[in-house]
Order: structure tokens, then C-alpha cells, then sequence
């Protein structure tokens, strides 16, 4: 382990968005934890990472577990591990019409969306430096309401709500916090809503991840809020 480089942790970085920023924040001076439930893909993606010649650790864990948090808080104290970077990522997506929609999926995308990375910060608060940073990934769906995208809207409204009041509550202690907005990517999400749209005008994950890292590199005592990211194509 390079010890001059800081840690990030990323969760949902088993595929799509979270891979591309667990790979872009490692070839720029981080060393990367990478968390999702996937334990395969993410055994995948830290292969390639340390082949490459970065530093990756995973940990399969489901984030609306309170075992697995625990899990994760206890991985942390063992490892004497302190995150400068918490990129909270990991979401879900259910389509559907707000009173068509079954209670049980409204339920699951709030509690995946909106308060597992609420529960994610409450358990690592203690480890994460100062100066530190966290980075939502939320939606063009955080800013703006689509039809059928109800619940999936709902959760990223008020997530933006939880980053701007975080942003407000943890200046004191010196850790910044940045929201990123992109609008419709090319993951593998999509390939389970089989929506028709047109992918190929979407953004890449890349393209996020780029957004991510540009937050990254302001100085300690600038906060960037909130960036934007469409494909100049449109939002969809």
C-alpha cells in the first residue's frame, strides 16, 4: 500500500459509474475501497485497478444492512484506514407511476437511494480526515421531475437536500461537500428498465467519473457544490 496517497472509498463500484471513478481516482493519487454487493465484479475491478499499478481493496456489502455496516465500521477501525474522499454512488431505479407503483418498491428506492448513504456517513463519520470531502452522485432526476421517475426523483430531491445541509453542518470541521448531476448514463441499469431511448446519446461513466476527480482537485477550503453534466444531445 502507498501510504502518500489518500483513501477514497466508493460505493456501488462494482460496475458502471462507481468502476469508473474507482478507476480514475486511482490513477490520480488515491487508493480506492471499493464497496457493493457484487463480490465477483468487484474482485474484477480491483484486479484491473492493481494491475494498472493502483492500490484496491473491496468489501461485499449491502448498504441497507445494519450488519453490514457494522461490518464495514469494525473493517475500518481494524485497518486503521481514514477516508479523505466518500463517494457515495450506489442506487436503484424503479419506473412506474406514482399511484401505480407498489409501496414495497417506493420503500426500496428510498432506503437504496436516500438513507443508505445517510447510514453509510452516521458509520464511518469518525474515520473520515480533515480536511475530507463527500461526493453524491444524484441525477438530473435530483433537480428535475420526469414522469413514470417518481419515486426514483423523490429520493434524489431529497438527497440533494441531505448534501446541501451536510455542506452546511460539516464546515466546521472542514469537509467539503459536492453533489454531481448527470443526466441519463450509459450503465447497466438501463439494460433492466429496457426503456427506448436512444443510449448511445447517453453520457459514458467515464464522463461522470472526470466530474468527480475535476471536484477533487480544488483546494481544501473551496467548496464545489454542485456540477452539471449532460450529453449535448438533451437530458433524457
Amino acid at each position: 500500500m502507498n501510504r502518500h496517497f489518500k483513501w477514497a472509498l466508493v460505493t456501488g463500484a462494482s460496475r458502471g459509474i462507481g468502476a469508473a471513478i474507482a478507476r480514475i481516482l486511482s490513477e490520480n493519487s488515491y487508493n480506492v475501497l471499493l464497496l457493493a454487493r457484487n463480490e465477483a465484479l468487484l474482485r474484477e475491478v480491483s484486479r484491473e485497478i492493481i494491475v494498472k499499478g493502483g492500490h484496491a481493496r473491496w468489501l461485499g456489502v449491502d448498504l441497507t444492512s445494519e450488519a453490514d455496516l457494522k461490518k464495514l465500521r469494525e473493517w475500518a477501525r481494524n485497518s486503521e484506514i481514514r477516508f479523505s474522499l466518500l463517494v457515495l454512488n450506489a442506487g436503484i431505479a424503479k419506473v412506474g407511476k406514482v399511484l401505480e407503483m407498489s409501496m414495497e418498491d417506493w420503500r426500496k428506492v428510498l432506503e437504496v437511494n436516500l438513507l443508505s448513504p445517510v447510514a453509510l456517513i452516521k458509520n464511518l463519520e469518525s474515520f473520515i480526515t480533515s480536511p475530507g470531502q463527500l461526493i453524491f452522485i444524484n441525477s438530473a432526476a435530483g433537480k428535475t421531475a420526469f414522469a413514470e421517475w417518481g419515486a426514483y426523483c423523490a429520493s434524489k430531491f431529497a438527497l440533494r437536500a441531505v448534501a446541501d445541509t451536510l455542506r452546511a453542518e460539516l464546515a466546521e470541521k472542514n469537509i467539503r461537500v459536492t453533489s454531481v448531476y448527470p443526466s441519463s448514463v450509459n450503465t447497466p441499469m438501463h439494460d433492466e428498465l429496457s426503456l427506448p431511448w436512444d443510449r448511445s446519446k447517453m453520457l459514458k461513466p467515464e464522463d461522470v467519473a472526470k466530474a468527480v476527480l475535476a471536484a477533487t482537485e480544488f483546494s481544501d477550503n473551496v467548496n464545489v457544490n454542485d456540477i452539471t453534466v449532460e450529453n449535448i444531445s438533451g437530458k433524457f
